[in-house]
């Protein structure tokens, strides 16, 4: 079975899974591998769009980011 989640808000839809790729990416881009992480927790706040990580790597250190994230 597959899975769409989606988040209504004020007239928007936004999936769940586009903002986990945006979270991801900037992992990415922050020189993160995907490997290297043991779990990833996303905060999507749907009434101003913006996206925050932490992200637990699997060495017991953590990551995340300060600035807000958008989907694009």
């Amino acid at each position: 079975m597959k899975t769409k989640l989606t988040v209504q808000f004020a007239g928007n839809d936004t999936l769940t899974a586009d903002v986990e790729k945006v979270a991801k990416a900037a992992l990415k881009e922050n020189g993160v591998k995907t490997t290297d992480v043991d779990t990833l927790d996303v905060y999507f706040q749907p009434e101003t769009g913006e996206i925050y990580y932490a992200a637990a790597l699997k060495d017991g250190s953590t990551v995340g980011n300060e600035e807000a994230l958008y989907l694009g």
